[in-house]
């Protein structure tokens, strides 16, 4: 059942490889002029992790074969890897920030606060959107994995039972 969820073709190489390399000329420009280039690194694999790889998963459960622009290069596998990068992005930012308010809401509004005060944080503090968040940030990329998951594993054994 895996392996009908996640076919890795040439587009996917493409597309890590392009951000892989993209993330090495953003972290050696801004280790440049910046003063700590670990910070930088950890927030560039933050991001990768808390807004591109979620919704890289909902873009290959789901979106695989849609197509967003046309004709930017001659190469079709450049197209779609472009389109995949474009949709992950959209798709991990739509899912996981939203999330992010929720927990905002909850973790400061929602109870906690005791004798100690707001015993589970604040999220503000954390910007979960850059990946500084720590296991608030993966808790809320598990879930979002986990529901993305579920929902294709369910949808395919209706499919096949419908059948």
């Amino acid at each position: 059942m895996f392996k009908e969820m996640f076919q890795f073709r040439k587009d996917d190489l493409i597309m890590w490889g392009g951000t892989g390399a993209f993330s090495l000329v953003i972290l050696a420009a801004l280790s440049l002029i910046g003063s700590n280039g670990f910070l930088i690194f950890k927030d560039l694999v933050g991001l990768a992790v808390v807004i591109l790889l979620p919704g890289y998963v909902i873009v290959k459960l789901y979106l695989d074969n849609f197509q967003v622009s046309e004709n930017m290069t001659k190469d079709p596998d450049v197209n779609k890897a472009i389109d995949k990068i474009i949709m992950s992005l959209g798709c991990g930012i739509m899912s996981v920030i939203p999330l992010n308010f929720i927990w905002n809401y909850l973790l400061t509004m929602g109870g906690g606060e005791g004798a100690k005060g707001n015993i589970w944080g604040n999220v503000d503090e954390e910007m979960i959107y850059t990946g500084s968040a720590g296991f608030r940030a993966l808790f809320t990329v598990v879930l979002v994995l986990a529901i993305a998951i579920g929902t294709k594993i369910v949808l395919l054994r209706k499919k096949q039972s419908a059948s």
